[in-house]
């Protein structure tokens, strides 16, 4: 339960008051206002709030809250439940800067984990609306609403993956960093760059919560569902007309340098550049987070395994460059996930 927060509750009806009661438990408070409050009512109540949950979903004029919201300087805190099927509704939540955006209907259990995701990380789209967002919108490099949209889309996962939470924005910095450092013609660090690296494993979303948060060993059946996901990756992003350096990276990530790895077997200097760099983060943030079933590496220990499998999993000319950058005393440069 999400004890000790203040949420503050505009629009809606009994049922988000049932839900979002049970969600803070004892610990929580929550005050509720109607959906047609006055932008001086919404900024006063806010300052009690630490977050704003505004129900969109049956609001005469959501852009209209919504925009309330961003005039006021509350968008990096308000929590928007939309109609599922209103795919403009989600697109101009994002354009807004809203903090998060879930469906309407979302049971007690999936409102605590986007209000917990919001207050710890920002940014969250649930998978459903992930999709609406998905199906609309027309990202432009430069424009910052394309750094919005991969954010939202990596964070759509948290709602899946609980084990793997703050994954992507880790693993992006890990592998921005690197690439600042090998300079690849392919890799220079950019914003598609980063686009790309945050969206890697946007294809989970397709993979069963059974599978994704099962805490032993994969059955082999599993382990092919898990090997679809860069193919379902690239599916998803196919329509958004991303630099073909996002492509690289979502379908290609798993690749091994010796040709053993997935979806198409590709080896050596036939994996794309920033493929090959982001699988080294990738490996390195897999060994150094939090997982049921094992203990944490240090990174020195992690760095030592990617050490081992240079020129067969790895790009061994990228892990040399991985050693000389991760090794100056710069590894605390992304936050790692609590116990």
């Amino acid at each position: 339960m999400l004890e000790h927060l203040s949420v503050l509750v505009v629009g809606g009806d009994a049922s988000v008051r049932i839900a979002l009661n049970d969600a803070l438990g004892e610990g929580g408070s929550a005050m509720f206002l109607a959906g047609d409050v006055g932008p001086a009512e919404l900024l006063a109540s806010s300052a009690y709030a630490d977050l704003i949950v505004a129900v969109i979903s049956d609001h005469p004029d959501p852009p209209a809250l919504l925009g309330a919201c961003r005039d006021l300087g509350l968008q990096r805190r308000t929590l928007a439940i939309g109609d599922a099927l209103d795919r403009s509704a989600a697109q101009e939540a994002v354009a807004l800067g809203v903090a998060g955006y879930i469906t309407a209907g979302s049971d007690a259990s999936h409102l605590v984990k986007a209000i917990s995701h919001v207050v710890d990380n920002g940014v969250i789209l649930d998978p459903q609306a992930a999709d609406a967002y998905s199906g609309q919108i027309s990202l432009d490099f430069g424009s910052g609403l394309k750094l919005s949209a991969a954010r939202a889309f990596a964070s759509a996962l948290e709602l899946k993956d609980t084990y793997t939470g703050g994954h992507a924005e880790r693993v992006t910095a890990l592998a921005l960093r690197l690439a600042e450092e090998a300079l690849l013609d392919e890799a220079l660090p950019s914003e598609a760059l980063e686009a790309a690296f945050l969206l890697h494993d946007v294809g989970k979303i397709g993979i069963p919560e059974s599978i994704l948060t099962k805490p032993g060993k994969l059955s082999d059946t599993e382990r092919r569902v898990m090997q679809t996901h860069p193919i379902l990756g690239e599916q998803i992003i196919a329509p958004l007309g991303l630099p073909q350096v996002v492509h690289h990276v979502v379908r290609h990530h798993h690749e091994m340098w010796d040709g053993s790895g997935y979806p198409d077997r590709l080896g050596g200097e036939d994996i794309p550049p920033e493929a090959r760099l982001f699988s080294i983060a990738d490996a390195i943030d897999a060994m150094t987070s939090v997982r049921p079933y094992r203990r944490p590496l240090s990174f020195e220990e992690a760095l030592a395994e990617v050490s081992k499998e240079a020129g067969t999993q790895f790009d061994p000319q990228i892990v040399e460059v991985a050693q000389d950058t991760f090794l100056k005393g710069t590894i605390d440069l992304v936050q790692r996930p609590r116990k």
